[in-house]
């Protein structure tokens, strides 16, 4: 008979938790990144309780530095410091309302998986290595727009960039039309300004078609997040009901 695993503690837990490996066939979501559960994960001992972790999130250092945020360490919090009890991502700007990179001082908050993100990627859609920015690339004015999905990258948003090319794209993942749709903008070239031009190539049927992969994506992961907060308000709702048969 095969011993089981022994159990471990996190403090972002009341419970022990036991190691062990999520499928995705299980559409488990992590309690700390709230993203899809798969491969080397943890799971709470108890059987009434629904909390799993990445092995990765469960390693997460407790403070850490970034270039993003050169002037304070940043914080691990295990829930979001904000009576909303979510926050907003200051590098990609989608909210969270779990485990959260925090700057006290400066109200700074990063996903525990936006602060991973590689400071190098490449990309289909583009011939040159892509590299991560903190901030516009432009210091004359000029507006960033992604040259994938044609909308604004705010100027204080991270993304992804070819100097070489002027050419950049939202940090994860952006929406796009239907080829079949004209354009906006039509003779506009790249769309960042006007001295830009048509650069980078990236607007072929590889591009559209990763984009709208990527969208998928980030659909799924606002699902993910939504279906996190009902599990976490069920969870209250079956505290309290546990309370009042008590008080019978």
């Amino acid at each position: 008979m095969a011993s089981r695993k022994p159990s471990v503690r996190h403090p972002s837990h009341n419970h022990p938790l036991r190691g062990q490996k999520a499928l995705a066939e299980e559409e488990t979501i992590c309690s700390g990144c709230d993203l899809d559960l798969i491969g080397a994960a943890f799971k709470c001992t108890k059987s009434e309780c629904e909390y799993f972790l990445h092995k990765s999130c469960f390693e997460l250092p407790r403070e850490t530095r970034h270039k993003s945020h050169p002037d304070h360490p940043l914080t691990l919090l295990y829930s979001p410091p904000y009576e909303s009890s979510t926050y907003e991502c200051s590098a990609c700007s989608e909210y969270g309302s779990g485990f959260v990179y925090n700057c006290s001082i400066c109200q700074f908050d990063l996903h525990v998986g936006c602060i991973s993100m590689a400071e190098s990627v490449e990309r289909e859609g583009h011939e040159h290595p892509l590299t991560l920015l903190y901030c516009s690339p432009y210091t004359n004015g000029l507006i960033v727009k992604c040259d994938v999905c044609q909308e604004t990258v705010p100027d204080h948003l991270w993304s992804y960039y070819c100097k070489e090319c002027d050419y950049g794209t939202h940090l994860h993942s952006c929406e796009v039309e239907e080829e079949v749709e004209p354009k906006r903008g039509a003779g506009g070239g790249g769309g960042k300004a006007s001295t830009s031009g048509n650069k980078g190539g990236g607007r072929g049927s590889a591009a559209s078609e990763l984009a709208a992969m990527l969208e998928a994506q980030r659909e799924m992961e606002r699902m993910q997040i939504e279906l996190h907060m009902e599990m976490q308000r069920a969870k209250i709702a079956k505290k309290a009901r546990k309370a009042c048969l008590k008080l019978i």
